[in-house]
């Protein structure tokens, strides 16, 4: 069976990410303890988080980051930042919108 091996950059979006909920939860006064306790999880599993490591499932992320109410923070995936996306959409519309007849009044 082989494994998703991901990319540095994506091993570096997920420490940052871990290191900023490590600054949310000092800035809160938590222990790990505290956290995992309040998420549901292990300690283990708070310190996996923190230190970056890609294989915690993002359930986990979200429920912390929703525990520290900075939901609103999280953005990733956002359609208006797929910018790939967006230019193939613009690619597949057509040159002109052309006005449909109505068949119901063709004799």
């Amino acid at each position: 069976m082989s494994y998703f091996v991901p990319s540095d950059r994506t091993r570096s979006f997920i420490r940052k990410v871990g290191s900023n909920l490590r600054l949310a939860r000092k800035r809160r006064k938590k222990t790990i303890a505290n956290v995992a306790e309040m998420v549901g999880v292990s300690v283990a599993t708070i310190k996996r988080i923190e230190a970056g490591e890609p294989s915690v499932k993002i359930g986990i992320y979200l429920a912390i980051a929703e525990v520290f109410q900075m939901e609103d923070s999280v953005h990733f995936a956002e359609p208006e930042s797929d910018t790939i996306g967006m230019i193939l959409e613009k690619q597949r519309m057509p040159e002109r919108i052309r006005k449909k007849k109505d068949k119901r009044l063709d004799f």
